[in-house]
């Protein structure tokens, strides 16, 4: 061992139970809150390194936007910052987490947002890691790009694209409205889910390179080497289309009454 290595090796081991305590210690924390206006049909465009996006419909013609900023210490929750530009047919944010510098440098940082939307608006969210939850969009749109995490639509009757490196996708449904709806989600590697009332109508197109397709519809799955597919449907002209695609995880779309 050389003397670098030794005292690279002491700074550690002494430094070792500071880190540990401070890790140990709850975030600091910033709330805002803004409101824009929006057409029902506006566009609304997000980008978050890590963190999360909450987003609920309803008919209003405004965003309601609330951003909670989270670090270990008060200089890095200073550096996270939140770009935002406002169009008359338009909302831009986009969240700036500088790179940290130095060994010892505090890294932490996220961003968590709840934004409440025209339940008709075009969304675009892009995050890198965390977890995106869609609530009550209704003849809307929402493209979704995520690197690593979780994705979750709950009551959406709208068309929703998805795609993920490594994660979870799910589709929910506490009732069931006859109107049109698509989900296309397509993962790398991770699990894909859908859980719908028994008597919801839908049109499914399933694929798992390697992985299982499990369903409460009495649908039967063709198995191709390591993976299944499914094509079917309740009815020919069913309202709810999904389209899923994993390269390597389960697929289930489960039913309840």
């Amino acid at each position: 061992m050389n003397a670098l290595h030794r005292f690279v090796t002491f700074l550690l081991l002494a430094c070792a139970p500071c880190l540990t305590k401070a890790r140990a210690e709850d975030p600091l924390q910033a709330q805002s809150e803004d409101l824009f206006p929006l057409p029902l049909d506006g566009a609304v465009t997000l980008e978050n390194g890590g963190g999360s996006f909450h987003i609920f419909g309803w008919y209003e013609p405004r965003v309601r936007l609330v951003a909670l900023r989270k670090a270990y210490t008060a200089a890095r929750l200073e550096q996270i910052r939140i770009e935002k530009k406002a169009e008359p047919a338009a909302l831009a944010v986009r969240t700036i987490i500088p790179p940290a510098k130095g060994f010892f440098a505090d890294r932490s940082g996220t961003v968590e947002y709840t934004v409440t939307v025209p339940e008709t608006a075009h969304l675009k969210i892009k995050l890198g890691a965390g977890e995106i939850t869609l609530q009550g969009l209704r003849g809307g749109r929402a493209e979704i790009e995520l690197t690593n995490g979780r994705i979750i639509a709950l009551n959406c009757y709208a068309q929703v694209r998805a795609h993920s490196v490594n994660g979870v996708a799910e589709a929910f449904y506490e009732w069931w409205e006859n109107l049109p709806a698509k989900f296309d989600y397509v993962l790398q590697h991770g699990r894909i889910g859908a859980r719908l009332p028994a008597t919801a109508q839908f049109r499914v197109d399933a694929q798992t390179a390697n992985g299982r397709i499990g369903n409460g519809f009495n649908f039967t799955p063709q198995t191709e080497g390591d993976g299944q597919s499914l094509e079917a449907a309740t009815r020919k002209d069913a309202p709810l289309a999904f389209h899923f695609r994993t390269g390597g995880g389960n697929i289930s779309i489960d039913s309840f009454r």
